[in-house]
Formats: C-alpha cells, structure tokens, sequence
C-alpha cells in the first residue's frame, strides 16, 4: 500500500477516536452536572432555613404560616409556590399570597388583606363581607362602622361568597365615605338601591352605576340640611340631584 494513503488512514482513524472521545467526555460532564445538581438540591445548603410572614401580624400570621405547610428542612426547589399561595387564599380575610425563594434558604409570604365593609343579618346575628362579597367573620353583635344591608343571604361559612344579586349592594356599601356612613341606617334595594337615612328620610340611589359621584352628591347636601326636614334625595342623576322635603315631590321607590 502506498505509505501516503496508509498515513491518512491512521490520520482518519485518529480523528474519529478523538471525536468519540469528545462526545463520551461530553455525556460523561453532562451526567456528572445532572447527579451533583440533583444531589446538591438535595443537600442542607439548599433547604428551607427561615420562613418569613409579611403584611400580617398576630393571629392572622401564625395561621398564614400554618396554612402554608411549608416545613422548614425542605429542599428548596420543592416548594411549591402555586400550590402555597392557594392553600393561604382559603383563609377568609387573605386576599392574596405571593410567595418568593431566596437561595440563602428564606421563605417569604407577602399577604395582602380583605377589609370588611359591609354586615348582613341572619339567625346567628351578623355575616361580615368585604366588597367582593366575601364572608370574612361573624359576630353577634353589628360593629359600629358597618352599614346594615337589608337582604337575605342565607347562613354562609366563612369565606364563602354572597350572592351575584347583592354584589351592587356592597359596592354601595364600600364606597360611601366615612362622614356619610354615619348618616345612613341601612341599605336596601335590589335593581332601584336606597339609603335609609336615621332621621327617617332615604337616598335614593337607583342603580349601581356612578357610585362614586352620587356618593358625593347625596354628601354634599346631607351635609347643608337637617335631616329630620328630609323626605328623600335624589341622587340618581348625580350632576342633578334634588332635595325632596314633602309628599308632593315625592318619587316611586322600592
């Protein structure tokens, strides 16, 4: 054979030997990563070391941290964070959970709040919502600071949900300032909403579209007469509201 040809095959031979051994070399460094990270995760480097509640404190935060489930010793990378931050939502006044990972092994659960705004009678005494309708407590008696909402809603457990044809209801509820909180007895109303004033005169609120600015229109005169000269207001066309003080003004309500 001629040595030219006999001295490239070796030089082809060698070239294949060195690419097999690239790609063993290869597979062999993958694999290696594989197992150290897999062992590496599992390693006390990478635990949970410290588990830290935010927004809340108290009561609210032994249960959030409670609720969790999220033991301290576990692998990092086996947190889950979707499933925590639901188990936390299950609490009545947990409004969300975002959950978040540090590598130095600490766990921190940022809670935000319901607030209540709103109070239903039932057999028991009073269910406690939020504006979503959300039951966050019951109480025997009605908290100073809540309005009354004149509708059946049944005996709900906490964190359960009142009912879609309420919901405007507690809007209403949630969004009247604190100065015309005070005026108002109770709220009523289905399609055609009333505010029933303590001096026996009412509100008349109509829908629930525009609370905001009718809000401040039933406000701006409550606050320039004396209600017990009061038959109703009428804010339904809140640019426009009119001051109704005897029979003869008077318009349908519910």
């Amino acid at each position: 054979m001629d040595p030219r040809i006999q001295s490239r095959r070796i030089d082809v031979m060698r070239a294949k030997g060195r690419r097999r051994l690239r790609v063993l070399l290869l597979g062999v460094t993958i694999i290696s990563l594989a197992v150290g990270g897999y062992f590496l995760s599992k390693s006390s480097l990478f635990d949970v070391d410290e588990i830290v509640v935010e927004g809340v404190a108290g009561e609210l935060a032994a249960e959030v941290l409670q609720q969790s489930k999220v033991e301290k010793g576990k692998p990092l990378l086996e947190v889950d964070s979707s499933a925590i931050s639901n188990r936390i939502e299950e609490i009545p006044w947990v409004k969300e959970a975002r959950i978040s990972r540090s590598w130095g092994g600490t766990i921190t659960i940022r809670v935000s709040t319901r607030d209540p705004v709103a109070a239903f009678k039932n057999s028991e005494g009073w269910l406690i919502v939020d504006i979503e309708g959300r039951v966050l407590q019951k109480e025997k008696v009605l908290p100073y600071f809540l309005v009354p909402i004149e509708e059946e809603i049944g005996s709900l457990t906490l964190g359960e949900w009142a009912p879609e044809q309420v919901i405007p209801l507690i809007k209403v509820a949630g969004t009247i300032s604190s100065e015309l909180t005070g005026d108002i007895s109770s709220i009523k109303g289905k399609d055609q909403i009333e505010l029933l004033l303590f001096g026996g005169g009412k509100i008349l609120f109509g829908d629930s579209t525009d609370i905001e600015g009718k809000v401040v229109a039933a406000a701006t005169i409550l606050s320039q007469v004396d209600q017990s000269s009061v038959l109703h207001i009428d804010v339904r066309a809140p640019l426009t509201p009119v001051l109704c003080r005897a029979p003869s003004c008077s318009y349908p309500s519910t």
